[in-house]
């Protein structure tokens, strides 16, 4: 799931179903009030290409990077890093890796595929088991 590379990155690759149309999942992506039901305590966000992504995860935790691609109800990438004063993140610094999210028509609902890339190996696991918590809290929030 996430390999080592001469360069030292790990990438994650996650998939989750919900049952909403692909125009509903996408508002969660880039609405505050929407994204705040699934992931991070305050939003700041210019979701176009250039503008400012920004999550406060936890305890002054902030993700932090640039929009890089948004096509309304298909995709949104985003780059990501930390301004923390936790050692353990601060050395992925924001905006060094690539967060990117595509939606799928799939049955009744959306395939959502989210690949983080360009993390630090000893970062890789803790990113993706976080992941792995916020896109089950997404799924649920959809969901009622």
């Amino acid at each position: 799931m996430m390999p080592d590379n001469p360069d030292n990155t790990g990438t994650i690759e996650l998939e989750i179903f919900i049952a909403l149309p692909r125009e509903e999942v996408f508002r969660y992506l880039v609405e505050p009030a929407l994204m705040a039901r699934w992931i991070g305590l305050a939003h700041e966000l210019e979701p176009s290409p250039g503008g400012r992504f920004r999550v406060d995860m936890s305890n002054g935790n902030i993700a932090s990077g640039r929009y890089v691609e948004v096509v309304p109800s298909r995709r949104v990438a985003f780059t990501w890093g930390w301004e923390s004063q936790d050692p353990g993140l601060s050395v992925l610094p924001p905006g060094a890796s690539l967060v990117e999210v595509d939606l799928h028509t799939e049955d009744r609902g959306t395939l959502l595929r989210l690949r983080h890339s360009r993390l630090p190996t000893d970062l890789a696991g803790r990113h993706g088991e976080r992941w792995a918590l916020y896109l089950a809290e997404l799924q649920s929030s959809a969901a009622s």
